[in-house]
């Protein structure tokens, strides 16, 4: 199940993917004070998210907070959690984050993109912040997803619903490059590798080659 856009605000949706945020957020909040319901939160996601991609943080959660309101998609939450980690307020953050899962949870883990994707894409905020130490809790989280389903190929690993393993990969390089705790990641990285298939090894032994080398 994906969030829900509304067919009144297809233009300036079109304008946002075309990376226009400006244009879409005008158009957005043109049409915003005549919308009502999903049409209305659909409007406050699209300014929210606009003003995200702008790096103008407080206003896209003041938006986003707009969004949330009476929502059940963990999609709307994990936007909120975002924004509010690159503002800067941790306690909306998590708090938003935990909001995402729970949502998640009682749609009984159905919600597009997925749970394992949103909790990267978190993870990826927390280090954009500098917060490497919260983020490996996640990290531990999707390394178990990864070692459950073994197999690493791109296609099996979109169709579960987990970020690409490089992509992953890349992430804890640079959390652990970040902490200062090589030695730690790299013996990670290799007890991961044992639980993957021959290619998701080799993708590990590239990584564990990067930790270990120097910028």
């Amino acid at each position: 199940m994906t969030v829900p856009r509304s067919p009144l605000l297809a233009q300036a949706w079109t304008l946002f993917e075309q990376g226009q945020y400006e244009e879409a957020f005008q158009m957005a909040q043109a049409l915003l004070g005549g919308l009502q319901g999903e049409d209305r939160r659909d409007a406050q996601r699209l300014m929210g998210l606009a003003r995200y991609h702008q790096r103008q943080y407080e206003r896209a959660v003041f938006w986003l907070l707009e969004a949330c309101k009476g929502s059940d998609q963990a999609q709307d939450w994990l936007h909120l959690a975002l924004a509010a980690t690159m503002q800067g307020n941790d306690e909306l953050g998590v708090q938003a984050f935990e909001q995402a899962r729970l949502c998640q949870q009682a749609a009984r883990y159905s919600q597009e993109p997925g749970w394992y994707v949103q909790a990267y894409w978190y993870a990826c905020a927390l280090c954009d912040r500098g917060q490497n130490e919260r983020a490996l809790p996640l990290l531990e989280e999707l390394a178990s997803a990864y070692k459950r389903l073994h197999h690493t190929d791109t296609v099996f690993l979109y169709g579960h619903g987990l970020p690409f393993l490089s992509s992953f990969l890349d992430l804890a390089v640079r959390c652990f490059r970040a902490l200062e705790r090589r030695a730690e990641g790299i013996a990670w990285l290799e007890e991961l590798a044992r639980a993957l298939d021959a290619a998701g090894q080799r993708q590990v032994g590239k990584a564990v080659g990067e930790l270990g080398s120097e910028e």
